[in-house]
């Protein structure tokens, strides 16, 4: 979904790799499978009972609805909840594991994007996959009703949708009518200098993301869903409040000096002269799970201090 750092939990490693070297294993274990040999107990094409989860987020949707003791794999990139923890790791959407995957008998795995040898795979072994394909506010929710219906837990899905839904709506309705500052998101750039710089164009979930918390995304009108700009792109646009996501970074007062510093030598933007730089570290700041309303709650906090969230 986001290219770069920020989709490293989807894409960082190495070049996928093809499945010739492991389709004799394929085999072998799909054959073992077609005979019942170590069969998942109560196994149900309708209730998967084996699942790996290369997508991180879609790890935290199977957790909050109460199936999290399903999931015997997980992306090297998956950071919540904190149970995940020691499940077996699978490498992540650009570099997975077959070996390991082949070995955790999955009856279902769940994936963003593509990766042909992953696909090539699940086909022979006649593993279903679901692809998230979430990248908007929306599509949080209908993420979470889709995995509800297919994991047998509609109504713990539901409920997790409607509070959602309503702590999405009081944002809204704390900034309605306020002045929409304007906002530039930052989700990667070059260590140590304001270079390459990654944003959110419009109708993704972070630029609805500002939207929400009563900001207007200064690039929210780029049709590429995830920009690089320049310095000088964002000297023009004068952002009023900047934002660096950074659920990476171990942020210590050493750096947060030098980054201040970085922006403050573009000169006179109004976000740098009246100290409205944020770092937001927050381990869910790009993962559109139903988290993702505790970044919205924070950033318009951020954006609106006079508006106070409540707890």
């Amino acid at each position: 979904m986001l290219p770069g750092r920020t989709q490293s939990y989807a894409t960082h490693g190495s070049a996928p790799r093809t499945l010739r070297g492991h389709e004799a294993l394929a085999f072998v274990v799909a054959l073992a499978w077609s005979r019942g040999a170590d069969l998942p107990a109560d196994p149900s094409p309708a209730l998967p009972r084996r699942i790996v989860a290369i997508a991180p987020n879609t790890a935290e949707v199977i957790c909050t609805i109460g199936a999290c003791d399903r999931i015997v794999g997980v992306s090297k990139f998956c950071v919540y909840p904190p149970e995940l923890a020691h499940r077996p790791q699978v490498g992540g959407l650009s570099d997975p594991d077959l070996e390991r995957i082949i070995a955790l008998r999955p009856d279902l795995v769940v994936m963003r994007g593509k990766n042909d040898s992953l696909q090539r795979l699940c086909e022979q072994l006649h593993v279903p996959i679901y692809y998230d394909e979430t990248d908007t506010l929306p599509g949080i929710e209908q993420g979470v009703q889709e995995l509800g219906r297919r994991l047998g837990r509609e109504e713990q899905a539901r409920e997790i949708v409607q509070t959602f839904h309503r702590r999405l709506d009081a944002v809204r309705a704390r900034v309605a009518g306020r002045p929409r500052p304007r906002v530039l998101l930052t989700i990667s750039r070059e260590p140590g200098r304001l270079a390459n710089l990654l944003t959110a164009g419009r109708g993704t979930f972070l630029d609805q993301m500002v939207e929400a918390a009563g900001g207007l995304n200064i690039f929210g009108h780029l049709d590429m869903t995830y920009p690089q700009v320049s310095p000088e792109g964002v000297i023009a646009q004068q952002p009023e409040v900047i934002i660096e996501l950074l659920p990476e970074v171990k942020l210590t007062e050493a750096m947060e000096k030098q980054m201040l510093e970085q922006w403050r030598r573009l000169g006179t933007i109004p976000a740098v002269v009246h100290h409205r730089v944020h770092f937001l570290t927050d381990d869910n700041g790009l993962i559109p799970s139903p988290r993702y309303v505790d970044i919205i709650e924070k950033v318009s906090h951020v954006l609106h201090p006079e508006r106070p969230v409540d707890p």
